[in-house]
C-alpha cells in the first residue's frame, strides 16, 4: 500500500529539537521524546506505533498545541505553531481525539457540523458553502444514512465515521487520529484504514494517527513513526523498517515475534 508515496510532496509539518512530554512544575519535568527532527508531507498517511506509555497520544496533542512542548518548535504550513491562535489551528489541524461525546441530543449532521466553526458563527448558523460540506464529507464515507439519527444510539463503527466525517468537513490540510480503529471490528478496521489511505493520496491530505493495530498500520500506512522507551523514535517506511527488524525491536517479547515476511505476529513454544 505504501508504494504511492511521492518523495516531492510539498511538505506541511516541520518538527525541530521537539522535547515532548509534561510537568508538573519547572522542577519536575518528564520528557517522553527528546531532540525530534523530521516531516510530514502532503498525501502521507502516517502510523505512529509503540507500545503502552510510549507517548503517541501525547505526542499527537503537542504536534496540535493541546500540550505545550518542552523544547523546540512545530512550523505548520511554514507558520509557527506557538505564534498561531486557536482559530487559525483548526482551520489548518482536525482531529478526533478519544474523547466521548455524550449529549443525547446531538445528531450525527450536528456533529458533523461543528467542523464547520472554524470558518463562522459559533452560534450554528451555517452557510450554504458548509452545508455542501458537510454533505460530501457524509458522502464520502458512504454515511449519508446516519445523518438524522441521535449521535449517542450509534454503534462504535458508526460514531467513527460520523467523527472523521467531522474532520473531514472541517477542510484541514492536517489530520490527526488517536487510535481511530479502538473498539471496531476486523472489518469496520480494514474499510476504515482503506479509506483514510485513500483520501489521503486522493486529496493530498496529511493523516497522522495512533495505532494499536501494528499489522493494518503496516498495510496501509506509506510511513511510520516508532516510539519506545529510552526516547526511542524512528521514521521510515514500513518495509524498511521492518528489513530492519525495527518492529521485532520494538513489540517481540517472551512467546510472540513479528514475522515480516507474513507481516504479522506468531506466538512460539
Amino acid at each position: 500500500m505504501g508504494s504511492s508515496f511521492i518523495d516531492s510532496q510539498d511538505v506541511i509539518l516541520k518538527l525541530r529539537g521537539l522535547y515532548t512530554g509534561y510537568s508538573s512544575s519547572e522542577r519536575s519535568k518528564k520528557h517522553l521524546h527528546n531532540n525530534l527532527n523530521c516531516e510530514v508531507k502532503k498525501g502521507e498517511l502516517i502510523a505512529i506505533l509503540g507500545p503502552n506509555g510510549a507517548g503517541k497520544s501525547t505526542l499527537l496533542k503537542s504536534l496540535s498545541g493541546i500540550i505545550s512542548p518542552l523544547r523546540g518548535t512545530i512550523d505548520i504550513n511554514g507558520k509557527d505553531l506557538k505564534k498561531m491562535s486557536n482559530k487559525e489551528v483548526s482551520k489548518e489541524i482536525s482531529m478526533v481525539l478519544t474523547d466521548k461525546i455524550d449529549d443525547r441530543y446531538l445528531t450525527a449532521y450536528d456533529i458533523v457540523g461543528t467542523g464547520r466553526y472554524p470558518y463562522g458563527s459559533f452560534m450554528g448558523k451555517l452557510t450554504q458553502y458548509d452545508k455542501e460540506k458537510i454533505e460530501n464529507s457524509f458522502n464520502l464515507l458512504e454515511a449519508s444514512e446516519l445523518k438524522s439519527r441521535y449521535y449517542i444510539n450509534l454503534s462504535d463503527g458508526e460514531k467513527q465515521k460520523v467523527l472523521l466525517a467531522r474532520a473531514i468537513a472541517q477542510d484541514t490540510q492536517l489530520i490527526f487520529l488517536d487510535e481511530p480503529t479502538a473498539f471496531i471490528d476486523s472489518p469496520g478496521k480494514v474499510v476504515i484504514m482503506n479509506f483514510l489511505f485513500e483520501f489521503a493520496s486522493k486529496y493530498h491530505k496529511s493523516i497522522l494517527m495512533t495505532t494499536h493495530d501494528t499489522e493494518l498500520a503496516l498495510n496501509f500506512a506509506t510511513r511510520l513513526w516508532l516510539l519506545g522507551k529510552n526516547n526511542m523514535f524512528v521514521d521510515g517506511k514500513p518495509d524498511v523498517l521492518m528489513k530492519k527488524g525495527m518492529i521485532n525491536k520494538l513489540f517481540d517479547r517472551k512467546g510472540v515475534t513479528f514475522n515480516a515476511e507474513t507481516r504479522r505476529f506468531e506466538s512460539y513454544p
